[in-house]
C-alpha cells in the first residue's frame, strides 16, 4: 500500500470512529430512537449481559468481537469504543506528540483479574468503575447536568499519556489485548526502517520501541497513525511468522504477568464471595428500582451506572446515584412509571435490568401504593376527585358509591406511582413505598 493509501485508511478509521462517537452521544444524551443499538456491540456490556441475562445476540456479538480481535488486533478500541475516540480527540486538541510510555502491565493485569474474578461470581463492581462504555455514559450524563469532573479526569489522562486509560486501566482493553497479543495478523516494522522515530512520536499507546524495531501488539489500538506517517512505508501487517515483533519470549515476564492475573482473579472471586461493603450499603440505600431489576442487592451488584436507561426514560424518573458512580433508581416524586413503556429493560446493555416484554412489565410489581384518608381532599375539603382511580392502570384503586377511594388492592397494585402523581393533595393521599423484591403478579 502506498503512502496515500495509508493516509486514506487512517482517514476512514477516524471518520467511522467519529460517526460511532456521535451515535453513542445521541443514545446517552438526547435519547434518539435506536441509537442505543451501539451498546449491543460493546465488548464490556455484552460480556456482562452474557453472564447476567444470557441472550444469543450478546453471545454472538461477543464471539464476533473476540474473533476479529484475534485476527486483526484491537480495531474495536479505535472504531467502536466511544471513550477511546474521546481520548483521541483530547490528545489531538492538546497538540502534544507522544513520548515513550511505560508499560504498566502489572496495573492492567491486576485490574483485569479482579474485574473478571468478580464478574464470574455475579458482581460488576470493577466494570462499574472502569467499563469504557459505562464511563462514557456517565461523562455525557454528568456533562449535561453541569458536572465536569469525569470529563476532566479522562481529558487529563489523555493529555498526560494519551491512551494510557486503554493500555493500563481498562479491563476490556486488557482482555482484547491478550487476544491481539497471540493473534494472527500483527503490525511489525520492516528491516528497511531508518529509525526516524515519526511512528513512535505519533503512537498514542506508546507501544513502539523504535530502537529495537518492535511493536507491542497487545497495547496497540490500531489507530493507523504509525502507518500514515511512516515516509518509507516500513510498518504493515504480517502473520505471526512474518511479524518482526513476536510475543515476548521472556519466561520471567510471562510468569510475573500470569501470576498477577491469577492473583487478581483470586482476589476478585474472594471479594465477590464475601460481598463488597460499599455496594451492600448502596443496595440498602436504593428505594424503588426499574422494572426488571429484581431486588436491591442483585441490582447493586450488576448495574454499572452507564445512564443509558436514564437517558431513554420518557418520563425522566430514573435518577443517578450520588456522584454518578453507582446503580440508578426510580424517583416517583418526579412522575410515574408509564404502564405502556418497557424501554429501560430494552436498552440496558449489561442485563442489570432484565429484558421484559411489555406484557411482563405490566405485571411486574416494583413497589406498593397506600392510601392515607387524612390527606385526601374528598375527606378534608369535601370535594369530588377520584383522579387516583382514573389513573390506576391495573384497577387496584376503586371508589365507593360516595366517591371516596377504597383501600388499595395490593394484589393488583404494581407500584407504578400513577396515583401518587395525579393526587392533588399537598400532602399526598396516595403514596408509593418500596418493597423487598420485585414480583410478577398473576392476572
Amino acid at each position: 500500500m502506498n503512502n496515500k493509501g495509508r493516509k486514506y485508511l487512517k482517514a476512514i478509521r477516524l471518520a467511522l470512529g467519529i460517526l460511532f462517537l456521535a451515535f453513542a452521544g445521541c443514545a446517552f444524551g438526547i435519547s434518539v430512537r435506536c441509537a442505543h443499538v451501539l451498546s449491543r456491540i460493546q465488548a464490556g456490556p455484552v460480556l456482562m449481559k452474557c453472564l447476567s441475562a444470557f441472550s444469543a445476540g450478546a453471545l454472538i456479538a461477543l464471539l464476533v468481537i473476540a474473533v476479529l480481535t484475534f485476527l486483526f488486533g484491537r480495531f474495536y478500541c479505535a472504531l467502536l469504543c466511544p471513550l477511546g475516540i474521546c481520548q483521541d480527540i483530547f490528545s489531538f486538541l492538546c497538540f502534544r506528540k507522544s513520548k515513550e510510555a511505560y508499560n504498566y502491565s502489572w496495573l492492567r493485569y491486576a485490574i483485569c483479574g479482579i474485574a473478571v474474578g468478580m464478574l464470574v461470581f455475579g458482581w460488576h463492581a470493577v466494570f462499574l468503575l472502569f467499563d469504557p462504555y459505562s464511563e462514557f455514559g456517565r461523562i455525557v450524563g454528568a456533562f449535561l447536568a453541569g458536572g465536569f469532573v469525569p470529563l476532566l479526569v479522562i481529558a487529563a489522562l489523555s493529555i498526560w499519556k494519551k491512551r494510557v486509560y486503554c493500555t493500563s486501566i481498562c479491563p476490556v482493553g486488557t482482555l482484547l489485548g491478550l487476544l491481539a497479543k497471540w493473534g494472527v495478523f500483527r503490525l511489525s516494522i520492516k528491516e528497511r526502517c531508518v529509525k526516524c522515530g515519526k511512528c513512535a512520536l505519533n503512537c498514542p499507546s506508546g507501544c513502539i520501541d523504535i530502537q529495537n524495531g518492535t511493536i507491542d501488539n497487545e497495547r496497540c489500538v490500531r489507530c493507523m497513525n504509525c502507518m500514515s506517517v511512516c515516509p518509507l512505508g516500513c510498518i504493515g501487517f504480517g502473520t505471526a511468522r512474518q511479524s518482526e515483533s513476536p510475543v515476548n519470549p521472556s519466561r520471567r515476564a510471562f510468569i510475573i504477568h500470569g501470576g498477577i492475573l491469577l492473583a487478581g482473579l483470586a482476589a476478585g472471586a474472594a471479594l465477590a464471595k464475601c460481598g463488597i461493603g460499599v455496594l451492600e450499603k448502596a443496595a440498602r440505600r436504593l428505594k424503588i428500582l426499574p422494572p426488571g431489576a429484581g431486588d436491591a442487592s442483585r441490582f447493586a451488584a450488576k448495574c454499572t451506572g452507564c445512564q443509558l436507561c436514564k437517558a431513554n426514560c420518557p418520563q425522566h424518573i430514573i435518577v443517578s446515584a450520588p456522584g454518578g458512580t453507582g446503580p440508578v433508581a426510580l424517583d416517583l416524586s418526579k412522575g410515574h412509571c408509564d404502564y405502556n413503556c418497557n424501554r429501560c429493560s430494552q436498552v440496558c446493555p449489561t442485563g442489570a435490568i432484565l429484558p421484559l416484554t411489555l406484557e411482563a412489565k405490566r405485571r411486574t410489581k416494583i413497589a406498593e401504593a397506600s392510601f392515607n384518608a387524612q390527606n385526601c381532599i374528598v375527606f378534608q375539603e369535601d370535594e369530588q376527585c377520584g383522579k387516583c382511580a382514573k389513573a390506576c392502570p391495573t384497577k387496584a384503586i376503586t371508589l365507593r358509591k360516595n366517591g371516596t377511594p377504597k383501600p388499595v388492592n395490593t394484589k393488583l397494585c404494581i407500584g407504578c406511582g400513577a396515583c401518587q402523581d395525579v393526587c392533588p393533595a399537598e400532602n399526598k393521599a396516595m403514596t408509593v413505598h418500596e418493597i423487598e423484591k420485585q414480583v410478577l403478579l398473576e392476572r
